[in-house]
């Protein structure tokens, strides 16, 4: 070929064209990001409605559907699939792959801003927003101290330790949650405030009033100007005891009078453990455009300094470090071509007997793979286990064309020819048959490329790795092979003048030699027998087919992560402290049973800012359990998993599901059953039908329900005309509810540049039977305190948690994971059972 001819002719060029290809790939190395996936634009767009105080079905009707209905226009929209639940709205729209998720979310926005004001005046704006999976924490860390308190410690965490690691080059943010915060409260006796003629509307009104620090304006004199600012702010919790709320026959009223002031914290709604002892949680995200390692050392580097300089006991602990696993894969991968590169040689020596032929052999790995480097960095692709996976898959490849090369250059020298004249000859002679050779295999991957949704996406780095690195070997072995051979292969070959390593050649020979022969007399017999041999390979494609049929399978290989996630949720209502109790008694077996743990982290609760809104409660939360490395460990994370789930499913009224990993937004089992219907008692009869099936199939472990048990609730009647001719308003009696039970932020307390909330509430020993909403207290136009059994009927009744629906219909979910089976073999014997259930008219 006129290519190999040109490299050996020039040589020098070559050398150099090469030298500087490499010294572009060990540059594109290391400018290479390093993740634990692909960068991925998922085609996702999240909207999120805050109005607190309402029950799920009120949500659905006031703001989900209007938005749902608003948003369906939407150019390119695929999916809606929507979540309400007390006090929030979540859409999730998911577009068509390819779609330009900028303008998308344009969009979007201008559909949600002609229906805003149809909305209720009390929801907040609708934020809508991008999915973005660099928004997932890269790094689980826990803060303790033997010294400090949780509140200390919180505030420590957010005022200090936070802002320090956001300062990190590559850090996007770092999110504490867990612990407790400081919150001055006013809580009132109600019976107190009915006497002086008080509502609770009134001292939130007042306290607001009160504390106030507003600029006045200018005063300017004949010599200077002077800025006026009246401060009126409070300076210590006596002077909001001090307060005046009313004036009752001449003598003022003091919020001391009718409420107890405590300077003390915020009920608490999370709590964080680690091996047994709170603790507070900070999860680290790295931006989008940051190498996950270096942004993880940083992080790690920065820590002990952080100790160093705070002192007071404290101690971190990480739960989950992802630049860990990408190190292991990427160690994992020179591993495989280090090993690779050494097998190579020697099976290449054996059978040509030649150091210098085994060398440039083997030298063709690592210069696809280093080139390869520099392509993948041009391309924007990041070195992760899918990228990693394929070029470990490639390098089996990569050094085929090469050996094919060598060898007709080794046999052209040793007929006697000339070694340029080999070099050239004997690479012309195979250089068709290699390029149609590779063609073939890449016809086989560059098809994948052009696959549509997540499957065409998480496989694009591995199809382009492959591709790139075995179009490289190909030129490698048509112009560096040759080059590098007819410059350092000697012509004929020298005798060996030691006479053991002589009688090892010759045997070895021999050896070749023998089964030579046996090929030859082999194919002779297949030969002169053509339709024995085609039957016999036509048997072999029948028992491939058949045996295919069985073979397992899976989207993504499982892996070991050395992290276990184990989610546990209570019935539907229970308290915090019940749930507490479930987590200790699951810790405590957890400690029993997996002495290898390095970490226990436990979170349970209603979470705070973002993730709040994609579920938790007081009935669920997860523990997640950090191992030591495999190789540190005789049992794998799989083993440990099964022999948990053994025992902790014998804990009464708990339910637990398991994960390698960390679970995040909601993240269900391997396989998910939807119901389509809008009656959810009958939707729920079909999912408790649907578990029972699920229970008799091998391989099918924790089972979950997107639904529950209703949630108790009192439901308050309101009677309008009683209202109305008592001068109240529907909105006045709610807010007085609501005040009065969940509590209003009246005003801030700034102290020492720290500011903190003055919740106003009834006394908890208020807020605890039907006689105490009933004698809720609501002031009239007159001044007259008005119970709230008198304009109201408060009758018990059940609510769902939550509402879910997809495409604009309501829906349920039961969801389960797979284990000790392949996924393929138990969705068929889930559609199997499932295909003899009778669903009602209207339910799918």
């Amino acid at each position: 070929m006129k290519i190999s001819k040109l490299a050996i002719g020039r040589g020098v060029t070559f050398t150099m064209v090469y030298l500087i290809a490499i010294g572009f790939g060990i540059y594109g190395l290391s400018d290479l990001k390093l993740d634990l996936y692909p960068d991925i634009t998922l085609p996702i767009i999240g909207v999120i409605t805050d109005y607190k105080g309402v029950g799920p079905e009120d949500i659905e009707n006031t703001i989900t559907r209007p938005l749902e209905k608003t948003v369906v226009s939407v150019e390119n929209l695929k999916n809606i699939i929507s979540l309400s639940k007390s006090g929030s709205s979540t859409l999730i729209l998911e577009f068509e792959w390819g779609t330009d998720m900028d303008q998308a979310e344009i969009d979007v926005r201008k559909m949600i801003d002609l229906v805003r004001d149809y909305l209720p005046a009390e929801a907040s704006e609708p934020m809508s927003f991008a999915f973005d999976p660099s928004m997932m924490p890269i790094i689980y860390m826990t803060l303790s101290s033997d010294k400090l308190g949780m509140a200390e410690l919180r505030k420590l965490a957010q005022d200090k330790i936070g802002p320090k690691l956001e300062r990190l080059s590559g850090v996007a943010s770092a999110v504490t949650s867990g612990g407790i915060e400081r919150q001055i409260k006013v809580l009132v006796n109600p019976r107190q405030l009915a006497a002086h003629g008080i509502s609770i509307q009134s001292i939130i009104q007042k306290l607001g009033m009160e504390n106030l620090q507003i600029p006045g304006g200018i005063v300017d004199d004949e010599y200077k100007e002077y800025t006026v600012r009246t401060y009126g702010e409070y300076t210590n919790v006596d002077q909001i005891k001090n307060t005046v709320v009313g004036v009752e026959n001449g003598s003022p009223i003091y919020v001391k009078n009718v409420a107890n002031v405590i300077d003390g914290y915020r009920d608490q709604t999370q709590v964080v453990r680690n091996n047994g002892e709170n603790a507070i949680l900070i999860l680290i995200q790295k931006q989008s455009d940051a190498n996950t390692i270096d942004v993880a050392e940083k992080v790690k580097n920065e820590i002990p300094k952080i100790e160093s300089e705070l002192g007071n006991g404290i101690k971190f602990e990480f739960i989950m470090d992802q630049s860990k696993f990408i190190k292991k894969s990427l160690n994992n991968l020179t591993n495989t071509a280090i090993q690779a590169f050494i097998l190579a040689f020697f099976v290449v020596f054996f059978f040509l007997r030649s150091f210098k032929s085994s060398l440039i052999t083997a030298i063709s790995i690592p210069v696809s793979i280093v080139i390869t480097f520099f392509i993948m960095n041009q391309m924007g692709l990041t070195l992760n286990i899918i990228s990693m996976a394929g070029l470990a898959l490639a390098i089996g490849m990569l050094i085929d064309n090469s050996i094919v090369v060598l060898e007709n250059i080794f046999r052209h020298k040793e007929s006697g020819e000339d070694i340029r004249t080999a070099a050239d000859e004997g690479t012309t002679e195979v250089g068709v048959a290699i390029t149609a050779s590779t063609l073939t295999t890449l016809a086989i991957f560059i098809p994948i490329l052009f696959v549509k949704g997540i499957t065409g996406v998480m496989f694009k780095d591995m199809v382009v790795s492959i591709v790139c690195s075995l179009s490289i070997s190909l030129i490698v072995a048509l112009t560096l092979i040759p080059l590098l051979s007819s410059r350092f292969l000697e012509k004929g070959k020298k005798r060996v003048k030691i006479k053991l390593i002589r009688k090892i050649d010759q045997g070895i020979g021999n050896f070749i030699t023998n089964i030579e022969d046996k090929y030859v007399k082999v194919l002779d017999y297949f030969l002169s027998h053509k339709k024995l041999f085609i039957s016999f390979i036509v048997l072999l494609i029948i028992l491939t087919g058949l045996i295919f049929k069985s073979v397992g399978g899976e989207f993504l290989p499982k892996t070991d992560q050395s992290n276990i996630s184990i989610n546990i949720e209570r019935e539907t209502g229970a308290s915090l402290t019940t749930t507490d109790r479930s987590f200790r008694e699951v810790e405590k077996i957890i400690s029993e049973t997996v002495p290898e743990a390095e970490n226990i982290e436990s979170s349970f609760g209603v979470g705070e800012g973002f993730a709040a809104s994609f579920g938790g409660g007081s009935n669920k939360g997860s523990i997640n359990i950090s191992l030591p490395d495999v190789k540190d460990r005789k049992r794998s994370a799989f083993e440990i998993e099964s022999e948990l789930r053994k025992k902790l499913s014998k804990i009464p009224g708990t339910k637990i599901t398991m994960s390698q990993g960390h679970m995040m937004m909601g993240q269900s089992g391997d396989i998910e059953i939807k119901v389509f219907g809008y009656d959810r008692k009958i939707a729920t009869s079909l999912g408790d039908k649907i578990e029972g099936n699920l229970k008799n199939i091998a391989g099918v472990v924790d089972i979950t329900k997107s639904y529950s048990l209703p949630k108790p609730e009192y439901q308050i009647r309101l009677d309008r005309d009683r209202i109305s001719a008592l001068g109240l308003s529907v909105y006045q009696v709610a807010t007085t509810i609501e005040a009065s039970l969940k509590g209003k932020i009246a005003t801030k307390f700034r102290e020492s540049g720290d500011e903190y909330d003055v919740i106003v509430q009834l006394d908890e020993s208020f807020r605890q039977s039907k006689f105490d909403l009933d004698n809720i207290y609501i002031s009239s136009m007159t001044g007259a305190q008005i119970p709230l059994k008198n304009v109201a009927e408060i009758v018990k009744g059940e609510a769902a948690e939550k509402i879910d629906r997809e495409n604009q219909e309501r829906n349920i979910t039961v969801s389960c994971s797979v284990s000790g089976k392949d996924l393929r073999s138990v969705a068929d014997k889930i559609k199997s059972a499932l295909s003899g259930m009778d669903f009602p008219p209207d339910f799918r």
